[in-house]
């Protein structure tokens, strides 16, 4: 089994109110998952920071940096939101720390949940306009994709054409070649560099609900799930695997290219993980309603009765990786028996918590956790 460790930087109590300091908190953090074996970092996307913690507008930009205090660790976005930006500049960016790290980028899309964010950045990606947003997610991953797979790439769609009308280009170096070039007009672009990883890095996609999934199954992205509990994840599992057998035509297992986030503490006891990660892991999913909704949290044939609070005894059975190892571990078997989840992404990092007590967390995920599993 394969773990990673995720984070959307959120800050420490008290010791990092500065981006610099923040920054330089999570340099330690990505050093201290490569020691302990973490088979990758994810960073999140997030802007404008009204509650103060997770901001992190450019998590590529980041992952150049981690990369040059690393060795071996990948550097992956879950996810980078592709709603969010240009796809030539997306595809671009993504190639160059490809080749910096010489391919082990992990590249994760997603579209978007809050509307303050998407109608910044382009008007069809407010998530509140679902048609609109859906089709700018597919076009730019597509873009994306025949950027690093064709030499010479044109697209006509309904966010974005390229070459863009009456592009002219005219240099002694570059006689006309129609391959790209026909009456003094470029009829397609070549965009450098290509990706390390050939044909390009591995590409995945945030889901969250069936259409999601089969989403991510029919654009052939392997899936990551964070909320769900394990026995709604087996059922759309199964989905993401029926939908790209067939398309595909070969057969995929339930939990193939398919990965699981969940928030996470490992102390001494339950008790003690409560006390002193509770309120930083809630404020995680204070936003649930009304963006990603209750029904995230149910299992198949369950309905939620209007007076459940989301809070810690309600996630905690159902979403959340807390307590003494023990208890980690026992949540972790039970993903691996209903889901065949081979692949775990641990969020370590949880607004307030003091840096030491996230240092801590993760090395006793990575040292009382990670090898319990490690035949």
């Amino acid at each position: 089994m394969k773990f990673a460790a995720f984070t959307t930087v959120a800050a420490s109590a008290g010791e990092a109110t500065q981006a610099a300091d923040i920054l330089d908190n999570l340099r330690q953090q990505t050093v201290l998952a490569e020691e302990l074996g973490f088979e990758a970092i994810w960073l999140g996307e997030h802007h404008f920071g009204l509650y103060g913690a997770g901001d992190l507008p450019n998590p590529i930009l980041l992952g150049a940096d981690l990369a040059a205090r690393t060795s071996r660790i990948r550097i992956g976005q879950m996810a980078n939101i592709a709603t969010w930006w240009h796809p030539i500049r997306l595809a671009e960016d993504l190639a160059i720390l490809d080749n910096m790290t010489r391919g082990r980028v992990e590249v994760g899309f997603g579209r978007g949940v809050w509307p303050y964010e998407g109608p910044q950045f382009h008007p069809n990606a407010d998530p509140r306009l679902d048609r609109q947003n859906r089709e700018l997610f597919q076009e730019t991953v597509e873009i994306v994709r025949k950027i690093w797979t064709e030499e010479f790439f044109s697209h006509r769609g309904e966010n974005y054409t390229f070459p863009a009308a009456d592009t002219v280009f005219s240099h002694p170096s570059y006689p006309p070649d129609p391959v790209w070039h026909e009456d003094g007009k470029v009829t397609r672009l070549r965009v450098t560099p290509r990706p390390y990883q050939k044909p390009h890095p591995p590409l995945w996609m945030t889901v969250s609900t069936d259409r999601s999934v089969s989403t991510a199954a029919e654009m052939g992205l392997r899936a990551c799930y964070w909320q769900p509990p394990p026995r709604r994840i087996r059922q759309r599992m199964e989905l993401y695997a029926e939908v790209r057998s067939r398309l595909e035509g070969e057969t995929f297992a339930i939990g193939q290219d398919q990965a699981v986030m969940r928030s996470t503490y490992v102390s001494t006891s339950m008790e003690q993980a409560r006390r002193e990660a509770e309120s930083g892991i809630m404020s995680a999913f204070i936003f649930n309603d009304p963006f990603r909704g209750r029904d995230v949290f149910t299992n198949p044939d369950e309905e939620l009765d209007s007076t459940v609070r989301l809070d810690w005894d309600f996630l905690e059975p159902r979403t959340l990786l807390v307590g003494s190892p023990e208890n980690v571990v026992e949540r972790i078997e039970e993903l691996q028996e209903v889901c065949n989840l081979d692949y775990l992404l641990v969020e370590f990092a949880h607004a307030g918590i003091p840096l030491r007590h996230t240092l801590l967390n993760l090395e006793n995920f990575g040292t009382k956790v990670m090898p319990r599993f490690s035949g």
